[in-house]
């Protein structure tokens, strides 16, 4: 049943509801119901051409009624008798493959059951071709666009904030329904920086917002974002979706690089910053060399922009760039293709369809098809095609001539210079090399050696081969005297770097017409180039799109204007205000990108297929807004973001069931980033995104398994990164960046296996974890959230945190350290007082790797602390070894916090094993080993190796391998912010908000993790670096790192 609704809805009168009420009571109609039947699966044959197969023409119910050479097609009130019917349901009719289906047939039954019935007198003829019925001049989006009042509302406890807010409130209580509540302070930035940048807010801009109480704070705030220079580069991705931009031609596998096209793409993110009008935008883009005088030399920076703007009809894919066997097939295809970007993303139809006959859907005439053609053909003639490299204008000045001619005019004196001076060269040594010869034989080398060598005989040559040390060149010089070669080549190479100064002549890739040439745009039959039909076609816009009788005709040619002018008169006919399609496209395309789907969710098909306006009278005064506001785009976004619509969150209440899909904006809608911002967002996390604006693309190649990856891994921004027809980046297509086989009207937003293969496995993503980690690493803050994670410090200690390296004190009573304190200077070798010694205060006291100093006293003794970092059952072995035959040895402790002294043992000039066994220790315990001078200091280096191991105390049940520590290898410089500090500032950077306790913990459970399958693992990389690398995988690939909400 919802087939044939679809059928009815397609003649844009009658409500949903009107299918079922039409299969009951109601009339159908011939226009209403049938005839969109017929135009797409009969019309083609029977009405659609001068000719009609079997003489039946089906357009009016009359002619149907007549039939043709088998008679009546239609017999009012007996389907049975029907031939229409019969032939439809046989599959006889239509021929081919595409079939009438079962429920339209079923629609034309009923029609035919209820006595086959037009709605209106019809006319006793109709000239050739399907006309356009005032059933199809009604549908919703060729009417002219009004400007409606917002919906006056009852006050209530939603904000209103715009009038947005009241088109999209009203259908919400209409259900019952109202806003959801606004969003926080750190969601709305996030959102609004991601949605206007592509890129998330900075730290010092959240503080700022955060802080700003203000009643403005919100709006300064969107304010910012659209004055950011990366406005312009996320809203130009927009943009250059549905212009089909590509740096590419598309020409098979060669897929020629497009060298200047980029310049299209900088022109499209220089207007967007600079909020050039939507009007002026489009004109530029249509026919901005038009709108530049020629010649076109000494171009003013303005005159560039307006020519590169017309690298918009430059995008399509264009095979002919290598040449091809049929290259006006070649050239019409890029007319076709260039023809479909236009109609798709300022008209919104699928125009395409009317190439070969009558659009089977839309009112769209074969003819009107080429009427569009006819505006485009001057500067597209396939009959003086050019190919890509003869569409560059130059952008060389005089002033560079001047310059490049002067620069060369010194490279020649350098270059005569040279040249005199490699003669004089070439000419000593042969006179020297001359003397070894017989004196008999020099005269006639002397001969040959003179004569040039393409004018030498052959028995010079033969003489000359036979002697070939008499044969001296430049090029062998430096066998002869290689500092005569050296001074030669300095010589050459300061030439050459003098021409190196010249100016590089650059160009523009722009759409252009031959001068004095304007050929004829003729109606191709079924569309074939070489079945061109009839009269010369003058150039307009599409019949339905103006009141009947009233179709724009553009002039073959403007008499003020040395080009044709009809792409400026076609884009002044746009832009106008009065265009029905226009205005309502492009404020659909705007609410698509700030909601995730347009108000209509076809943006490229506004006919009779596409999907009807969930909100038509919000649609018409957004698309009355634009002219209304000068054409701003900046207006528009902040007429939209100030609404409470946007501002909403997006959480759903799990018990409101009326708008389950957000048909009806009750919350914000929950979007993952595209590819583009995701990939940036990942550079902004690691730290190395390259911010610079504009220029030449960034390469793309192919890495060992066949992925294409960024050349060197630039990190500029995704926008820059070079588009390739044959070989797009990789990870960007992976999340749904477009492949341009002509434009994307809208981009999908898929869900699979390979992008969580992607996120795991590519090298992009494990280069950038890796930048990630050193930056958490280098960056924290020493008092990061100190008191927050105190209490997590030594809960969640790292290996290397167990070891600590003081002085102090030991009480021999007690048995027990009695005093400690950090060493306060690391020389990136050893830990010591000061950087000289011995220390003023802490005296000799070293640590390092192998051992280190005694102290001078007894409240300076050497204390090397472990810190056990959970329960167990410790054991120590090791080696205290005293190396010089001087002074009286050291003594060296181990001590307990818990249990005191565990032993003790003495070396001069000697070793002693220093084993402990089965040592019950609690979190948080301390073993101290402990040396000292025995009264004097002189010669008290030592050495102590200790291994530690602690295994899990039986009364914990745990049954994981021990832990192992070695006290050379764990030796450590400052550790700087501990685990969770670390775990939070990486949480800090990747989601702009303060983590919590529990992910604080997850975190740091997560790394601790990792570290013991590193210990295992026999891996000999930097175990905590490797180990927080995996976390910040673990971040950028998160939900909430990859979704805007």
């Amino acid at each position: 049943m919802m087939r044939i609704s679809l059928v009815i809805f397609c003649a844009g009168v009658l409500p949903l509801a009107s299918v079922t009420s039409a299969s009951g009571q109601e009339k159908l109609t011939f226009e209403q119901h049938v005839r969109p039947i017929l135009k797409t699966y009969c019309l083609d044959c029977h009405g659609g051409g001068e000719k009609l197969e079997g003489n039946l023409d089906l357009r009016l119910a009359k002619f149907a009624a007549k039939g043709g050479d088998s008679g009546p097609a239609v017999v009012a009130g007996d389907g049975g008798k029907s031939k229409l019917i019969e032939r439809m349901k046989s599959g006889e009719m239509p021929p081919l493959e595409k079939k009438v289906p079962a429920d339209k047939i079923a629609v034309i039954e009923q029609w035919i059951a209820a006595g086959a019935q037009a709605g209106r007198a019809e006319p006793d003829k109709l000239p050739p071709g399907i006309d356009i019925t005032p059933e199809e001049r009604a549908f919703w989006s060729f009417q002219p666009i009004r400007r409606p009042e917002p919906p006056k509302l009852e006050p209530g406890t939603d904000k209103i904030y715009t009038p947005i807010d009241n088109f999209i409130l009203a259908k919400l209580r209409e259900k019952g329904l109202k806003f959801s509540n606004e969003a926080d302070k750190l969601m709305l930035i996030r959102r609004v920086a991601l949605d206007l940048t592509g890129l998330p807010p900075s730290e010092p801009e959240i503080a700022v917002y955060l802080a700003d109480g203000s009643e403005q704070a919100y709006e300064k705030m969107v304010d910012q974002y659209l004055a950011s220079p990366h406005y312009g580069e996320r809203w130009a991705r927009h943009w250059l979706d549905v212009a089909g931009y590509a740096d590419s031609e598309g020409n098979g596998n060669e897929d020629t690089v497009r060298p200047y096209l980029w310049r299209y793409r900088d022109y499209v993110i220089r207007s967007l910053n600079s909020d050039k009008p939507l009007n002026q935008f489009i004109t530029e883009q249509l026919a901005g060399d038009e709108l530049t005088p020629r010649p076109w030399n000494n171009l003013t920076p303005e005159q560039i922009d307006k020519l590169a703007a017309t690298g918009f009809l430059r995008t399509a894919a264009d095979p002919t760039a290598s040449g091809m066997p049929d290259e006006l097939a070649g050239a019409n295809l890029v007319v076709a293709d260039t023809i479909k970007i236009v109609s798709s993303s300022l008209l919104g139809l699928t125009v395409a369809c009317a190439q070969c006959h009558d659009h089977k859907y839309d009112p769209i005439p074969h003819e009107d098809y080429f009427r569009l053609r006819a505006v485009f053909e001057p500067a597209l003639d396939t009959s003086h095609w050019r190919r890509p490299g003869q569409r560059l204008v130059s952008l060389f000045t005089d002033v560079d001539r001047a310059k490049s001619a002067a620069i060369e005019a010194e490279v020649q004196t350098l270059m005569t210079a040279y040249r005199e001076k490699e003669t004089k060269y070439v000419n000593e040594t042969f006179e020297k090399e001359l003397l070894k010869f017989a004196e008999d034989l020099r005269p006639k080398l002397k001969d040959a050696f003179a004569t040039a060598a393409d004018k030498r005989n052959d028995e010079q040559k033969k003489l000359l081969d036979a002697h070939p040390k008499a044969n001296i060149t430049p090029g062998v010089i430096y066998q002869y005297d290689m500092k005569l070669s050296d001074e030669l080549k300095a010589d050459l190479k300061k030439a050459e770097e003098k021409r190196a100064t010249k100016p590089v002549e650059e160009s523009i890739n722009a759409l252009f017409e031959v001068e004095g040439t304007i050929p004829e745009t003729k109606v191709f039959h079924r569309g074939d180039y070489r079945q061109p039909k009839g009269a010369a076609i003058l150039p307009g816009d599409l019949t339905i799109l103006a009141p009947e009788g009233k179709r724009l005709e553009i002039a073959a040619k403007d008499p003020m204007l040395p080009t044709s002018g009809r792409r400026l008169a076609f884009a002044k006919h746009l832009t106008s205000g009065e265009h029905p399609l226009l205005g309502r496209v492009l404020a659909n395309r705007i609410w698509l990108h700030h909601f995730g789907r347009g108000l209509v969710e076809s943006p490229g098909d506004f006919g009779l297929l596409g999907s009807r306006p969930t909100h038509p009278e919000l649609l018409d005064y957004l698309a009355s807004e634009l002219p209304a506001s000068g054409w701003s785009l900046k207006k528009m976004h902040k007429l939209l973001m100030l609404s409470s619509v946007y501002r909403q969150s997006s959480r759903r209440d799990p018990a409101e069931n009326s708008d389950i899909e957000n048909a009806l904006y009750s919350r914000y809608p929950i979007r993952r980033l595209d590819a583009e911002a995701m990939r940036d967002r990942i550079l902004v996390a690691s730290g190395k995104l390259d911010r610079t604006l504009f220029g030449k693309p960034v390469p793309a190649e192919e890495d060992f398994v066949g992925q294409v990856v960024v050349k060197d891994d630039q990190p500029r921004r995704s926008i820059y990164l070079q588009t390739r027809r044959t070989k797009p980046v990789s990870f960007l297509t992976t999340f749904d960046a477009p492949v341009m086989t002509v434009n994307c009207e809208r981009r999908s937003s898929s869900t699979g296996a390979q992008q969580s293969l992607m996120l795991m496995n590519s090298e992009f993503i494990l280069k950038q974890a890796g930048l990630f980690a050193n930056r958490t690493r280098s960056e924290t803050p020493a008092g990061f959230a100190k008191e927050v994670m105190q209490p997590l410090a030594g809960k969640y200690a790292r290996h290397a945190d167990a070891w600590q390296f003081g002085y102090g004190a030991y009480d021999e009573g007690a048995r027990r350290v009695s005093q400690f304190a950090l060493m306060p200077h690391f020389t990136g070798s050893s830990w010591q007082g000061g950087a000289v010694l011995p220390d003023p205060t802490i005296g000799w006291v070293i640590h390092h790797a192998a051992g280190g100093h005694a102290g001078a006293d007894a409240t300076h003794l050497t204390i090397r602390r472990w810190v056990a970092p959970q329960a167990g059952v410790l054991s120590v072995s090791g080696k205290l070894k005293h190396g010089s035959p001087s002074g009286d040895g050291v003594r060296g402790r181990i001590v307990s916090s818990r249990a005191g002294l565990l032993g003790q043992w003495e070396a001069k000039n000697s070793e002693s094993l220093s084993d402990v066994a089965n040592v019950e220790v609690q979190a948080g315990d301390t073993v101290d080993f402990v040396i000292d001078c025995r009264g004097d200091v002189n010669s008290d280096s030592f050495d102590w190796n200790i291994d530690v191991k602690l295994s899990a105390a039986a009364a914990v049940g745990a049954s994981t391998e021990p832990l192992t520590w070695n006290s050379a290898k764990d030796f450590h410089g400052p550790l700087g912010t501990s685990l969770p500090q670390q775990v939070a500032y990486a949480w800090q950077v990747a989601y702009q908000r303060p983590a919590t306790s529990e992910e604080i913990e997850l975190g740091c459970r997560f790394v601790l993790a990792q570290l013991a399958q590193l210990r295992t693992s026999g891996d000999k990389t930097d175990h905590e670096l490797t180990a927080l690398t995996s976390l910040c995988q673990q971040l950028l690939s998160s939900n909430e790192f990859l979704y805007a909400d």
